[in-house]
Order: structure tokens, then C-alpha cells, then sequence
């Protein structure tokens, strides 16, 4: 059987005199005559070929194909008045995210537990990753300081700068000395940061010290390891701000040669669309709310 448009017309009449075994009661619920709930589900009853109640003066019963109907039909009809009544524009849904693993870590995630106590209905599906993503391709939906796959499809927004900073232990300067100038760099204990997209040591101080194997004292794609092992006293590391400054700013780490730092470089938010849906759009604000100098 095919539900053709006046069938959908006719099922509120049958399922609000099915509910209350009472045409008269059925019309109140519905805001219409006693005689327009008994026209529809004589219709209804006409297009279905089949009788759907037994009547009597007082009441109307449910017969068994009525009743039949109604447990199909019910389920459903109460699923989409949900889905119709609930606001279009209410964010709800998963979000696809590719976030460069540092900010994800240390930056975005201390905030995500305000984001989802302002849009509940939201979830997070949540990649830390350093390698360049194709947003269309993959179907992310929002890419946080990482390269993509170029596309005039894809606006960018921009947020706050990174900065790379170079440190090391007070232990480690006490024993080794602390360097002043890029060149001394080479005959320190260096921990280097290898970018595990395209297997290159990461240069220091804006490319004024280009790091070679030999030159590292210990090489890992993985910064928190460079983190610890600066701890350690094990050597002297060039990172994001976001891993170093904590640590400088409570004394574990001592900043060197501040004046070589490069200049902050901003990040971006990346997307694939203007038109944004609903839950895209309140984690893309929110980021902005949080992230915009």
C-alpha cells in the first residue's frame, strides 16, 4: 500500500479517536467538529478498504485492523511531530574535526567542556593529526591549524598566532653553559622535532639554524617526548608556545635567545562551505569567541 497525500491528511482524525476511543474527544484534541473526525476516518477507512473502528453511541473500539494500524503507524508519526516541532536552527549532531595534535591537546581541549554545556546536542568527532587533510574529501568539517588539500571551496578564518619558542632546564644551562648566539646551538645537546608528514627535521629560529641529524641529540614526531625529555635536562627544544610557555612561565624551563624567536605565524580555522549547517556553525563561533586575539 502506497501513502498517498490524503492518507496523511487523515491519520491525525484516526490516531487522536484511537487514542481516545471517542470521536467528540478526538475533536477537541484536535480543535475541530465531532462530524470532521468522522468524515476523515470514514474517508480513511474508504481508501484503506478495511473498517478501523466499531461504533456505538457513547464510544468507538478499535477493530483488529485498526488496531493493527495504529501500532505501525503511531511510532512513526510521533517521530516526525518530534522532528518538526524541534527548532531548525537548535545545533545538534557530530562534528567532524582534524586539529594539529598540540592545540588539540593543550589549547582546545580545556575548552570543549564549555562548549558542549552551551550546545548539549552536539558531539565531537575529534582527529589529532599533523598531516595535510583534505576537508571535501575526507568530509571534515573543521580543520584547525593544519595544511589542506587547496580548494576555493574552503573558507579560512583566522585566529591567534603561534609562536615557536626555544628553551631548556636551569639543570641543563648549569652544566652546559647557555648559548647566545644561533651557532652555538650546535654544540648543545639539541632536541629536534621531526615532521612526521614529510620526514624533515624542524629548523630553528626562523630558519636561521637548519637542523641536520647530526646535529640532534635526540629526533622524535612526537613533541611531548621533546617536552619530557627537556624535563629531564637532557637538552635544549624548539616548540610551539603551547608546549613551552606553561613551563617557562612556572620556571621548569628558562627561555633562550628570545630575541632570535621567529615572529608569531597565525593559525587558521579551515571549512568547506559559506552556508554552514547549524552545528558547524556553533563549534566554528565558539572557536573564534575563544581563539581571536
Amino acid at each position: 500500500m502506497t501513502l498517498t497525500s490524503d492518507v496523511h491528511r487523515l491519520l491525525p482524525a484516526f490516531l487522536a479517536a484511537a487514542q481516545s476511543q471517542s470521536f467528540s474527544a478526538a475533536a477537541r484534541l484536535l480543535g475541530v467538529t465531532p462530524a470532521a473526525v468522522s468524515k476523515s476516518v470514514r474517508q480513511l477507512e474508504a481508501r484503506l478498504s478495511r473498517v478501523l473502528f466499531q461504533r456505538n453511541t457513547h464510544f468507538v473500539v478499535l477493530t483488529e485492523e485498526g488496531a493493527a494500524l495504529r501500532e505501525q503507524v503511531a511510532p512513526l508519526w510521533h517521530a516526525l511531530n518530534q522532528a518538526l516541532e524541534k527548532p531548525a536552527d537548535e545545533p545538534q549532531g557530530l562534528v567532524r574535526v582534524s586539529v594539529i595534535p598540540g592545540f588539540g591537546r593543550y589549547l582546545l581541549m580545556p575548552e570543549l567542556p564549555a562548549f558542549q554545556q552551551r550546545y548539549p546536542q552536539v558531539r565531537l568527532d575529534l582527529a589529532m593529526d599533523p598531516r595535510r587533510v583534505n576537508l571535501i574529501g575526507e568530509r571534515i568539517d573543521v580543520a584547525i591549524g593544519q595544511r589542506t588539500v587547496q580548494d576555493s571551496r574552503i573558507v579560512t578564518r583566522e585566529i591567534r598566532p603561534m609562536r615557536m619558542m626555544l628553551a631548556a632546564s636551569p639543570a641543563y644551562l648549569a652544566q652546559f653553559g647557555t648559548p647566545q648566539q644561533p651557532q652555538d646551538l650546535l654544540h648543545h645537546r639539541c632536541l629536534v622535532h621531526r615532521n612526521p608528514g614529510n620526514g624533515k627535521l624542524q629548523s630553528w629560529l626562523a630558519d636561521e639554524l637548519a637542523m641536520e641529524e647530526q646535529h640532534a641529540f635526540l629526533i622524535s614526531t612526537f613533541p611531548d617526548v621533546l617536552v619530557d625529555a627537556a624535563l629531564a635536562e637532557m637538552g635544549i627544544v624548539s616548540l610551539a608556545d603551547w608546549y613551552l610557555a606553561p613551563l617557562i612561565a612556572t620556571g621548569r624551563l628558562v627561555p633562550l635567545m628570545e630575541a632570535h624567536w621567529p615572529a608569531p605565524q597565525p593559525l587558521w580555522v579551515k571549512y568547506p562551505h559559506h552556508r554552514l549547517a547549524p552545528r558547524v556553525r556553533a563549534f566554528v563561533d565558539f572557536l573564534i569567541e575563544k581563539f581571536t586575539v
